[in-house]
């Protein structure tokens, strides 16, 4: 729902109204139901609006309390914000509107900064408090909703999409180069950074508090998730209460006054979510999904399944990716260094879906909650490889198989080996990285990144407070991913994805409740044996969705990216990674990216990841990274 924008000039100067128009009017997409600002002297706030819940004029924002002392813009959604408008108005408050921003307004006036402990859902705001001289930004637990900013000694501006910020003079506007040799390895830019140097993204749990009066910020984080096993349940009380929580936050999401749908993927995740939508409605779900025959893994089939069997109306869209002309509206829609090639049909999925409905309900979060990730399993069997003898003698082996044979398979299990002595925090990042170190740094030019630590080491060290916070490796894994990987990877690609087209995603795998009780649960019910992963959730499913289904390997949308590049694609991919005009030469030296695309060419090894990400990187310099 909707994005939110806004100026402060530090020195007292009035803000621009055409900045604020400018500011404002680059979020169209994600508002296309309505537009408007207020200017407050020195402070301006803006605001695009999309009508999820009460349509009316009075839910219009700016918001401004009738005493004028605040004045709120606010993206996303308060899915409990009709239980604390009862508890309000027990407290003397009263509200002109129906929906959730006045009651968020409402308690912030009640409990200041710690409103945020009140709040159940997905959200970015900033709050004018006009009496105290401040201004209050917040951000969702998981960061489903984006709020970036940037801030110099006469100004601090914000939006919720970067390419809004760019619309302002004063913007930065040169890359980050140490962004860029981590995005290299992650396929995303980590919080705080966003590829252009001096533009930040508030990161996931986090509040900024800023002083209008001295310029003074304060960020905080107010929320992480604590791992600590409870043994005190039985299983089938652990069923129970997680069955419960995941069945109300489902419910919780789909209060809307407007259509409201669900991505249907035909994993175990959307299809659990399609069950319960479809337990609670009184009309047919309406369900979307994407595929192509051509695919690795075509999901449509497993989709059509769970849609015969609730009985939705299914709309299964068929992909044709032109990854050549789609290229520069994907960079421009997702805005930093981001190569997750599934954003492509994520992008696509959406834009069909908001012809028929405005909310889309999703299985984000599943293998947050459970272990879902085929990493996990690896991680715990490197712990004991590690420790046999036998490890080193397969090295060589390793890499004579690879030598001979030269295919995907060969390679990662050289990778996997190569990588078995570093600390486990740096050999998880292994497993879901694309270049590694000697990989990205054979490519770079002279001089570029020799000051930046290693993308290995700086993973362990920024998730440190994730390890110690988490009982067991596996948890320590699964809090590593929840505030690195589906913060800054997955939920931007729901996100941007979908209000590009107007489209509001919610994912009731999210709820903090149901996190803060999965995190509770023992290991053994979430990762069973070697390789059995979420466990507990197939127990639990077990009544209500097709053996199949529970059945189905982890598989994703995955683009048969490989053969395009390797077909259809290679004079594109030549052609655009070694033009003499490239402006990857200010990071890349030219003869060492001609020898790695020779290597690819000749080799069975499938580095398309590696291809996608450079080719996003070249168009993302031409639009985003020019100084």
């Amino acid at each position: 729902m909707c994005g939110i924008a806004g100026i402060i000039r530090f020195d007292g100067s009035p803000v621009d109204s055409d900045d604020l128009d400018r500011l404002t009017d680059g979020l169209a997409h994600r508002g296309p139901d309505g537009r408007g600002t207020v200017i407050a002297a020195n402070v301006g706030l803006g605001h695009r609006r999309l009508s999820i819940l009460d349509l009316s004029v009075a839910a219009s924002q700016p918001m401004i309390t009738e005493d004028q002392s605040l004045a709120i813009v606010f993206n996303g959604e308060i899915y409990n914000f009709q239980e604390l408008r009862s508890a309000l108005q027990k407290k003397g408050y009263t509200f002109r509107s129906t929906g959730d921003t006045e009651v968020l307004l409402a308690l912030y006036r009640e409990y200041g900064e710690q409103c945020l402990d009140h709040c159940r859902g997905m959200f970015a705001f900033a709050i004018h408090d006009r009496t105290k001289q401040t201004l209050f930004l917040a951000r969702d637990r998981v960061g489903k909703k984006p709020l970036k900013y940037f801030m110099n000694g006469s100004m601090f501006a914000f939006a919720s999409e970067l390419k809004a910020l760019r619309t302002l003079p004063e913007c930065p506007k040169g890359m980050s180069e140490e962004a860029i040799h981590h995005y290299l390895t992650m396929m995303y830019v980590p919080s705080p950074e966003t590829g252009i140097a001096g533009i930040r993204k508030l990161p996931a749990g986090h509040s900024l508090m800023i002083d209008l009066k001295t310029g003074k910020h304060t960020l905080k984080k107010y929320w992480s998730l604590t791992y600590k096993t409870d043994r005190s349940k039985s299983l089938d009380q652990w069923k129970k209460e997680i069955l419960e929580t995941f069945q109300e936050s489902v419910r919780l999401r789909m209060i809307a006054d407007v259509p409201v749908g669900a991505f249907l993927s035909g994993g175990i995740d959307s299809a659990a979510v399609v069950c319960v939508m479809s337990q609670l409605s009184s009309r047919p779900v309406e369900t979307f999904s994407i595929g192509s025959p051509e695919e690795t893994h075509n999901e449509l089939p497993d989709a059509e399944r769970i849609a015969k069997l609730f009985r939705t109306n299914h709309h299964p869209i068929e992909l044709r990716a032109d990854i050549v002309h789609l290229l520069p509206e994907i960079v421009r829609t997702y805005e930093e260094p981001y190569a997750d090639p599934s954003a492509i049909p994520t992008y696509l999925l959406a834009r069909e879906t908001r012809k028929f409905v405005t909310v889309a309900l999703n299985g984000d979060g599943g293998d947050e909650n459970f272990a879902g990730y085929h990493r996990y399993p690896i991680l715990q069997f490197s712990e004991v490889w590690r420790r046999l003898p036998i490890h080193f003698l397969m090295r060589p082996l390793l890499r004579g198989l690879h030598v001979c044979s030269g295919t995907t398979l060969s390679y990662r299990m050289q990778r996997f080996e190569s990588t078995i002595g570093l600390p486990w925090a740096e050999r998880f990042l292994q497993y879901i990285s694309f270049f590694t170190e000697d990989e990205k740094r054979a490519l770079y030019r002279s001089g570029f990144a020799h000051k930046f630590p290693a993308t290995g080491s700086w993973y362990a060290q920024t998730t440190s407070d994730a390890r110690s916070s988490a009982d067991t490796m596996l948890h320590q894994a699964m809090n590593m991913d929840l505030s690195t990987y589906l913060a800054d990877d997955l939920l931007p690609k729901v996100d941007l994805g979908s209000m590009a087209s107007g489209l509001e995603a919610r994912s009731p795998f999210l709820d903090h409740k149901l996190l803060e009780l999965t995190a509770t649960l023992p290991s053994e019910y979430q990762l069973r044996g070697w390789n059995t992963k979420k466990w507990i959730l197939k127990e639990i499913l077990k009544d209500y969705l097709p053996a199949e289904t529970l059945a189905k390997k982890k598989s994703g949308f995955r683009l048969p990216l490989d053969r395009w590049f390797r077909s259809d694609l290679k004079s594109f991919v030549t052609d655009r990674l070694l033009s003499e005009h490239s402006p990857l030469w200010r990071i890349f030296d030219r003869a060492a990216m001609k020898i790695f695309l020779t290597g690819y060419f000749a080799s069975r090894v499938d580095f398309s990841d590696h291809i996608w990400s450079l080719l996003y990187l070249d168009e993302w310099l031409v639009q985003y990274g020019n100084d």
